[in-house]
């Protein structure tokens, strides 16, 4: 399937900020199941970017705006083909066998273990020993651990943030994507199977196009996507962009500016099927806030007043700016 993404950010404060520093994680890989054809980043004030990998090979456009400003504009636009191969056969020709060397392999081992919004937590441990012990196949595990998550949380949003730990969305007992992702992630790291987050967009027509997902180990058939919010084997629909422990590792955007400002943050989305790759297809329409209709695709608008942090060689004042509310997707 070809797909074109466009992923429109703008941040809008109530006084001028200045000398910022923000990292962005946009840009789609390519990689065994899919192909990035072409991706750009527009950014408004205009500042150059320097690109380099993160820890988990994700790829981080990172740029300074020194300038003082009261809106910053990113525009990414991509087209991807995917060509995901079936993760279900991937999944069961492996016994699920945690001792075996077949888990022990490198670049799995730190995907069993907690991490900060997957946390060991008495909600956690009531959770996991509500589960039989898993046995069979890692699909006939990885089936019983998505029910299993399907039937603790009912999908509901506003009731979560991006920084909410796993503890706290099973407490409530609801939550986004994100905190499906996370108790998936949880279950499997309890009963020792690796699996990381997923964080990218789906294409799906009439819902917001923003998505969480898990990877799941499969031994010497490596990492299979799975969607524990579906209940489903992710398929050619999904496009992937970073992948961590969990959202802390993997947020779209996140910097650092200096000033005292109350921030105003709206996302659009859209990902649409095309047939061929387009000659203007990293262009903008000039004169318009989105290339599309921004009404019908704003995703989430929020307002904060944030704390302040003291600058090491300063004594003026700095806001932290994390963006928040991506990583939702109805059920």
């Amino acid at each position: 399937m070809l797909l074109r993404v466009q992923h429109e950010t703008k941040l809008t404060y109530s006084n001028d900020v200045s000398e910022t520093v923000f990292e962005a994680r946009m840009g789609p890989p390519s990689e065994e199941d899919q192909t990035c054809l072409g991706y750009r980043l527009r950014i408004t004030p205009g500042a150059p970017v320097t690109v380099y990998q993160d820890g988990f090979g994700n790829r981080v456009d990172l740029f300074n705006v020194y300038t003082p400003y009261r809106e910053l504009l990113l525009r990414a636009t991509s087209v991807v083909r995917t060509h995901r191969a079936a993760g279900g056969p991937k999944l069961a020709e492996i016994p699920f066998e945690p001792e075996s060397e077949e888990f022990q392999a490198v670049d799995a081992l730190e995907y069993r273990l907690p991490s900060k919004l997957v946390n060991h937590s008495p909600e956690m441990t009531s959770f996991l020993e509500s589960i039989p012990r898993p046995k069979g196949s890692v699909l006939d595990v990885v089936e019983q651990l998505m029910s299993a998550t399907r039937s603790r949380l009912v999908y509901e949003k506003k009731v979560t943030s991006s920084r909410t730990p796993v503890s706290e969305a099973l407490a409530l007992g609801r939550g986004v994507c994100q905190d499906f992702a996370h108790l998936f992630l949880g279950a499997c790291r309890g009963f020792d199977l690796p699996a990381r987050y997923v964080s990218g967009y789906i294409h799906e027509p009439g819902e917001i196009a923003t998505h969480a997902w898990c990877q799941v180990w499969a031994g010497r058939n490596g990492w299979v996507d799975v969607d524990p919010t579906r209940g489903e084997i992710v398929g050619d629909d999904y496009v992937r962009i970073a992948l961590g422990r969990d959202y802390v590792d993997v947020p779209p955007n996140r910097g650092i500016y200096r000033g005292q400002a109350d921030e105003s943050i709206s996302v659009a989305v859209k990902v649409e099927p095309i047939t061929r790759m387009p000659t203007d297809w990293g262009e903008w329409s000039e004169g318009s806030d989105a290339p599309w209709s921004a009404a019908s695709w704003i995703q989430s608008e929020r307002q904060s007043q944030r704390g302040r942090m003291t600058q090491m060689q300063s004594q003026s004042q700095a806001n932290f700016r994390q963006q928040q509310g991506q990583q939702q997707q109805p059920d």
